[in-house]
């Protein structure tokens, strides 16, 4: 019990705006319907699987510009406004999916639930920055994480439950769960916007201080950052883009697939938050980089096994590595920006992991039916691209208070108890 302690008490000192965002990401992501049913939602209705494909992936563009926009409104009307009208937005443009006729039209609709709903994501990171002492921020990105994998991991089997009614109900709970962390978000998050700051020697020196997006997109060691972090996202993405080409090449079927997943959620569960209580206190770029390159073995791997056994362990090597590094990395981008930008820093992430998460289907599934060898060797090849470019990803001394600033015209919330 005494090794659990220091644990417990990180998490009891989380100030209860950080709950509040557990709380609602594990409701919306519990309550993630539409990404889950929308293409057996769209061929029920007599569209091609083809066509299908079209409109999710529009969802996934809406997704790219809404992490961009996201970042912007965080930063100039606050985060807690962000978060209600990503919420708001979400849920009532969802609600209309099932009452839109024609593919244009549900195409269209689906993209703008894309980007209302990924318009929270960067105020919510930003959030978690400005109210938890550094310390312990790594802790509280990876509660943050668990409660998302807990969300996800339940959430489709109640989703598929109320498709075997109808899917319209699958699209009403969708947008019941989203509006319900819209409710919390107003009624519980502090309201202001973050504090304006003048640009630290070392910035100046850079040439920063330019303000909104060009000032990301200025800073070299964040790029380097980013780019590490589409590299991870592409090379993760395998696990629902190639992995169940291969299961299926290897001669299982479906449910083999569906387990090998379940293992991924469920170790993701189990070891994640016990594991950032040692990695938390070594050096961030190593500690990823340790990641991406344990992540580039483990799938590198996978297309060497053909026994189940030899496939689940191939999970546990890529999914330890997830644990290792995903934490630090969700965290990470509080080392390089201001207050008054980390919407933008976090919007950026955003970005850079749609990027990845876009190009690693695409790239891999066309990798994979040229050569699955070649395509494994490549996913190690990325990964350890992502590794070196961490490591060159040195924020250095950026002239900044370590402790977080909260928005200005509410205080706080005490701590939970």
């Amino acid at each position: 019990m005494a090794g659990e302690d220091p644990l417990r008490r990180r998490l009891q000192d989380l100030p209860r705006s950080a709950w509040v965002i557990f709380s609602g990401m594990f409701l919306i992501k519990f309550g993630n319907f539409l990404n889950v049913f929308l293409v057996l939602f769209l061929v029920a209705q007599g569209f091609s699987a083809f066509q299908a494909g079209v409109a999710l992936g529009v969802v996934g563009v809406g997704a790219f510009i809404g992490n961009a926009v996201g970042g912007t409104v965080a930063d100039r009307f606050g985060r807690r406004t962000a978060i209600a009208v990503s919420m708001f937005g979400s849920s009532a443009a969802t609600a209309l999916v099932p009452l839109t006729d024609g593919l244009l039209a549900t195409t269209a609709l689906v993209g703008l639930v894309g980007v209302f709903a990924q318009l929270y994501r960067p105020a919510a990171g930003a959030l978690l920055v400005d109210v938890v002492p550094e310390k312990q921020r790594v802790t509280a990105f990876a509660v943050l994480r668990l409660a998302i994998n807990v969300g996800m991991a339940v959430g489709p089997l109640v989703g598929g439950l109320l498709s075997g009614a109808s899917y319209t109900y699958v699209f009403l709970g969708d947008a019941l769960f989203s509006f319900a962390f819209g409710v919390l978000a107003l009624s519980t998050l502090p309201g202001g916007r973050p504090p304006a700051e003048t640009p630290a020697p070392q910035a100046a020196a850079r040439g920063k201080g330019k303000g909104g997006y060009r000032e990301v997109l200025s800073d070299r060691p964040y790029l380097l950052f980013l780019g590490s972090m589409v590299a991870a996202t592409f090379v993760y993405g395998q696990s629902t883009a190639t992995l169940p080409l291969h299961v299926t090449d290897a001669g299982f079927d479906n449910k083999v697939y569906g387990l090998l997943l379940g293992l991924n959620a469920l170790l993701c569960v189990v070891i994640e938050l016990p594991l950032t209580k040692h990695t938390e206190r070594r050096n961030p770029r190593r500690v990823i980089a340790a990641g991406l390159a344990l992540l580039g073995i483990g799938m590198a791997l996978t297309g060497a096994m053909q026994a189940v056994w030899l496939l689940a362990l191939t999970v546990v090597v890529w999914t330890v590595a997830e644990t290792v590094y995903t934490p630090i990395a969700n965290a990470y981008p509080a080392e390089f920006s201001p207050a008054h930008l980390r919407g933008r820093y976090q919007g950026a992430e955003g970005i850079a992991h749609t990027l990845g998460g876009a190009l690693g289907p695409a790239v891999g599934g066309l990798l994979y039916s040229i050569s699955p060898p070649l395509h494994w060797t490549a996913c190690a090849a990325v990964a350890g691209l992502g590794a070196l470019l961490i490591l060159g990803a040195d924020p250095g001394n950026r002239g900044q208070a370590s402790t977080p600033q909260p928005a200005r015209t509410a205080p706080e919330p005490a701590p939970a108890a």
